[in-house]
């Protein structure tokens, strides 16, 4: 998975293309942390995740639950595995701002609140850092397509927004006020969507006692 490292630039939609490479708004690229034994997810721990439903600006509401699976293990300095492939991370919707004409720039906005390993549940913090989103056939394909329309008037489809770019295309304190990562959705009149099994890059920002159950 492709990362820019500094900023938020835009990218330009490919049609056709079957996957869709995000950009990262962070000053550059924080190298992935390795817990240093099986019992504890430091912060700065990176989890690639993979979304287990669709989220649009349309379909969903703010506080809608969500969830994404663990698809890359992450093992600690001494090689041990920490968090197995297959666990799964909750999240909530916390934001959204749909797209009614071209232009108009839909962002959604996620933060994520616990993490399962084999059955056990525990607090979790995280960031989404990049995002890869994933087409689902001729009729998504066209929406994610025409949700490129007009996005180099605000940010591209993927982008991870930061703060400033959140002012510069003028959300209106729609998302600014809650936690989590938005994350942008393109521009244009139809529904914006982070398709299900789109690639979600998380960055643990709480550490997690394993053992603490």
């Amino acid at each position: 998975m492709r990362r820019v490292l500094a900023g938020v630039a835009t990218l330009a939609l490919v049609a056709g293309a079957c996957t869709r490479p995000a950009e990262v708004s962070s000053g550059g690229e924080v190298a992935p942390q390795l817990p240093a034994n099986a019992n504890t997810v430091p912060v700065g721990t990176t989890l690639e995740t993979q979304l287990n439903t669709s989220l649009g600006t349309k379909q969903n509401r703010v506080g809608d639950q969500f969830t994404a699976t663990v698809t890359t293990p992450v093992y600690a300095q001494n090689g041990a595995l920490v968090v197995p492939e297959g666990s799964t991370v909750h999240g909530v919707v916390t934001g959204l701002h749909a797209s009614t004409h071209v232009g108009d720039q839909a962002a959604i906005k996620l933060s994520f609140d616990t993490l399962q390993i084999n059955g056990r549940t525990y607090p979790f913090n995280a960031d989404v850092t990049a995002t890869e989103l994933k087409t689902q056939g001729d009729t998504k394909d066209q929406t994610l397509q025409k949700a490129g329309v007009g996005a180099v008037a605000g940010a591209a489809l993927g982008a991870i927004l930061g703060g400033g770019s959140l002012n510069k295309i003028a959300l209106g304190g729609v998302l600014g006020a809650a936690a989590g990562t938005a994350i942008s959705l393109g521009a244009g009149d139809v529904q914006a969507v982070l398709p299900e099994g789109s690639k979600l890059t998380l960055r643990s920002t709480q550490q997690v006692a394993l053992n603490q159950q």
